[in-house]
């Protein structure tokens, strides 16, 4: 029991130090809970191999004997590239400014889990790990400013779990998820059309000021919000030996409902050019919301199901495979809510359901050293250019994955992986919500290219007790 403290004490600290990272797998899905499984491209669903199985099927758990503990640090060193960028206001001028810089750097990501069996049939385990992640800046006067500056989507999932042998063939697993989320999200506000269509007079503000309209971002404002919540789910697995050499297994992992609730800020621009009028015309837009309160934000995440096997051809070679079917229809759109008075922020989204298809192979190349090598297919849910959005660039991507384990004794082991994601070239034209939809934004249209690529390095260690 003091080595079960010990390792949870671990957890402890670890979880401290998680951090999001540029989503690699679609969506927002963060992809990598295990490096074992990330050697063969997430196809080690039913592998069992060590306590990483706690997330992917808690059944797999029952194929292992005594205590223990798999600690890992994943590395992801993303790569978004906005070309071709093109932005024009809600009255359809174009709209100048900088670059988007390089909008994404590498994030260290930590992860740890625990198995225990009690007795012949029952075992318990406790996961700690990030499910989710999004992080991406650009520059804060590029020319897609409107449709977004910065995400940055923090997640932690405690999930203790159970499994229960039934006899030699079956077993089962569940588990329970606490998972807290933070988000943040900054984007510019065009100030300067809105004021620019205002009538004073009989007389639009524009006549007075042409600069209002003229798309130069002099006169933007800015919204920063930062909202936080802890959700509730759960997990189911199941495991069935079909001969020495055959494992199938199904699993289930469920959505979790987020109310995320903290601080929507506004800040308005300092003068407007108006002389006398802008006092009164920047109070205006105080007054109609846009000054700092409180936000919120309903985000469930998806629900899933994967499908997969282990087959051992002979004493040095096993391939596998996995079918993972994400339900992303749910989010159908980013409604932000303020409490000062202004309609929500609507980012519609209309995400369709995605698949994921994995195979993997191990080969024991000697007696401490097992070689691992896997591909993947994910699709994305994005539906089409018109809901891409600039702080979450999604596309269908493959995964090209290697790695190993070296076996230092027969309780201590270490695995290191590295995964290739080459994602397919996309394109966003994406209109934002704007007055005249009755919502709260600046009804700018942004178009661009993106080129997308990930590296991903990760390196456990396993521990039996």
């Amino acid at each position: 029991m003091n080595r079960i403290a010990f390792a949870l004490r671990m957890i402890g600290a670890g979880s401290l130090a998680v951090a999001a990272a540029g989503a690699n797998a679609s969506g927002y899905n963060f992809g990598v809970q295990s490096v074992s499984a990330q050697g063969v491209a997430n196809a080690a669903g039913a592998a069992a191999q060590d306590a990483t199985t706690i997330f992917y099927n808690p059944a797999g758990m029952t194929y292992l004997p005594g205590t223990n503990v798999s600690g890992g640090l994943v590395v992801v060193d993303p790569h978004v590239k906005a070309e071709n960028v093109s932005a024009t206001t809600a009255a359809g001028r174009p709209i100048s400014g900088g670059s988007p810089g390089d909008p994404t750097s590498p994030v260290a990501v930590p992860q740890l889990y625990v198995s225990h069996q009690l007795n012949d049939q029952m075992w318990i385990g406790l996961g700690v790990f990030v499910p989710f992640g999004d992080a991406i800046e650009y520059n804060s006067d590029w020319v897609g400013r409107y449709n977004g500056n910065n995400l940055d989507l923090k997640t932690v999932a405690i999930n203790p779990t159970f499994a229960f042998k039934i006899n030699d063939q079956f077993s089962v697993g569940a588990g329970l998820t606490a998972e807290y989320m933070d988000g943040k999200f900054k984007k510019r506000a065009d100030f300067g059309t809105q004021a620019g269509a205002t009538v004073v007079g009989g007389q639009p503000l524009a006549a007075r000021n042409p600069r209002l309209v003229a798309g130069t971002g002099q006169y933007d404002g800015a919204l920063d919000y930062d909202g936080d919540d802890w959700g509730f789910g759960f997990n189911l697995g199941a495991m069935w030996q079909v001969d020495p050499t055959l494992r199938i297994g199904t699993a289930y992992r469920s959505s979790i409902s987020h109310k995320l609730e903290g601080d929507a800020s506004w800040s308005r621009p300092s003068t407007l050019g108006l002389g006398a009028l802008d006092a009164t015309v920047i109070g205006n837009l105080a007054l109609k919301g846009y000054r700092s309160g409180t936000g919120t934000a309903d985000i469930d995440t998806p629900d899933s199901f994967s499908l997969n096997f282990y087959k051992a051809i002979n004493s040095q070679f096993a391939i596998m495979g996995d079918w993972t079917y994400t339900w992303n229809s749910n989010f159908d759109e980013l409604r932000l809510k303020f409490d000062t008075g202004l309609p929500d922020a609507v980012i519609e989204q209309d995400w369709k359901n995605t698949s994921r298809y994995s195979l993997g192979a191990t080969y024991q190349l000697n007696d401490p050293l097992l070689l691992r090598f896997g591909l993947a297919y994910d699709q994305s849910p994005v539906p089409s250019d018109a809901e891409r959005i600039a702080t979450l660039p999604d596309s269908d991507r493959i995964w090209y994955s290697i790695g190993a384990n070296y076996a230092f004794s027969k309780n201590l082991s270490v695995d290191v992986a590295y995964t290739f994601v080459d994602f397919k070239d996309a394109s966003m034209n994406n209109k934002e919500c704007s007055a005249a939809n009755g919502c709260t934004g600046s009804g700018t249209t942004t178009k661009a290219d993106f080129k997308t690529y990930a590296n991903i390095f990760g390196a456990q260690i396993n521990y039996r007790f």
